[in-house]
């Protein structure tokens, strides 16, 4: 912590960090920095340790990740945490590249679903002003709007955990490598679809969509259950339209 932070660039113009490599294919090689675990029964105690630092990061911010909150939740011994990770900010930065691994994976098969409509879909909805392309925008909509209003409500922690270290990438590098892998895969499977939809910059295009759901998971979670599923629907309508017609 305290390291001079790296220059940001436009996120799709971030190159690969230290530690962290760009998607390829269907997923993005995240890179765990502690301690290596040989054995099955260690890596499941290394595996729920990682699991309860998510959790009291999503409850209590990452001030809350010490170890002896983290065993405790994990209902492991204290020495675990210090021999599978060095200190503490290894801990954290593994436990997010643990969130940023399974999101991805939740995120590829809601991709893979898109993937699924479009190969349902005539010629003349794929391209840019064809007859089908107002219906087939709809569809995704739908399909889209389905997808976020579970992550809303049904995965809130998870969510909010994101959140949490999102902010923290700010200030420490080491996870901002993590955080601009877990972008860079999220956007990068996006762009896959869009550029089937042939849209005007699919890269662009992608990452602006992540943007705008990441500021939607954040009105989730802070206005919580007067938050009005037609105004996700709304956003999510424009949004899609917007890209399939540029």
């Amino acid at each position: 912590m305290g390291q001079p932070l790296p220059e940001r660039n436009n996120l799709a113009d971030v190159p690969p960090q230290p530690g962290a490599e760009p998607a390829t294919g269907n997923q993005a090689t995240v890179l765990y920095r502690g301690r290596k675990a040989a054995r099955a029964k260690s890596e499941l105690r290394r595996r729920q340790i990682l699991e309860a630092t998510l959790r009291i990061a999503a409850k209590d911010g990452i001030r809350g990740v010490k170890h002896r909150p983290v065993a405790r939740e994990a209902g492991v011994p204290l020495a675990s945490t210090t021999y599978y990770f060095r200190d503490i900010d290894e801990l954290i930065c593994d436990a997010f590249t643990l969130f940023a691994e399974k999101a991805q994976a939740d995120l590829d098969r809601f991709y893979d679903t898109l993937e699924a409509v479009l190969d349902t879909q005539p010629a003349d909805a794929l391209a840019p002003g064809g007859a089908g392309r107002p219906a087939l925008a709809e569809r995704l909509t739908a399909i889209a709007v389905a997808y976020l209003t579970d992550q809303f409500s049904a995965r809130q922690e998870e969510i909010l955990a994101e959140q949490v270290f999102l902010l923290e990438a700010l200030r420490e590098p080491r996870l901002m490598a993590v955080a601009q892998t877990h972008r860079r895969a999220w956007a990068a499977g996006l762009a896959r679809v869009l550029k089937r939809l042939q849209t005007a910059n699919p890269e662009r295009d992608a990452a602006m969509m992540v943007s705008v759901v990441l500021g939607l998971g954040y009105d989730g979670m802070l206005f919580g259950k007067h938050y009005r599923r037609d105004h996700l629907e709304t956003t999510v309508n424009r949004l899609v339209s917007l890209v399939l017609a540029g």
